[in-house]
């Protein structure tokens, strides 16, 4: 019961992520492996904001198209996105939410993904659904503007479908 009583006491803490990241780099450093709660939107629909955890380890290596890496960008904003193509000397990346290209240097990867933790179940990246998603998003990326866009759209009608059935009395 004790556990139990410390464990409803813990209180959650926002830290810089440029503290948490030198946090990371030494527990990786050492060999071990570091979670981190996802914060944003830009890799919906597979995390969301606060709700899902991501489990990372060292970079081994040359990484490949659909790995999901922790980098820091040139103006020092930390980012988790998806792999998306390789070249010779950099990663293409691009969050599942974005459109948009990143070129990605390997000496600004500080980890990459090796599953994660939702509603406190952890997930392999072996699993057959996860391997499915990251095919199908890697392959897809050239559709993905209009994916976005037509979910914008669908978004805005039920937006205006709530709003007139709030006005009409739910009817």
């Amino acid at each position: 019961m004790q556990n139990k009583e410390a464990t409803d006491k813990l209180q959650t803490k926002t830290v810089p992520m440029k503290s948490l990241a030198e946090i990371i780099a030494l527990q990786l450093e050492n060999g071990g492996k570091a979670s981190l709660t996802v914060t944003g939107v830009s890799m919906r629909p597979l995390f969301y904001h606060r709700r899902d955890s991501v489990i990372l380890i060292p970079t081994n290596g040359r990484q490949k198209p659909g790995d999901v890496i922790l980098y820091c960008r040139e103006n020092g904003q930390y980012v988790l996105h998806r792999i998306i193509a390789c070249e010779d000397t950099a990663y293409i990346c691009c969050g599942d939410n974005q459109a948009e290209r990143e070129t990605v240097l390997p000496e600004q990867v500080i980890a990459v993904m090796d599953g994660f933790i939702r509603n406190g179940k952890e997930y392999s990246l072996d699993a057959f659904g996860y391997r499915a998603y990251t095919a199908a998003w890697v392959h897809l990326f050239p559709l993905r503007p209009y994916y976005i866009k037509l979910r914008r759209y669908l978004g805005g009608l039920r937006v205006k479908a709530r709003k007139h059935n709030k006005r009409s009395g739910g009817h």
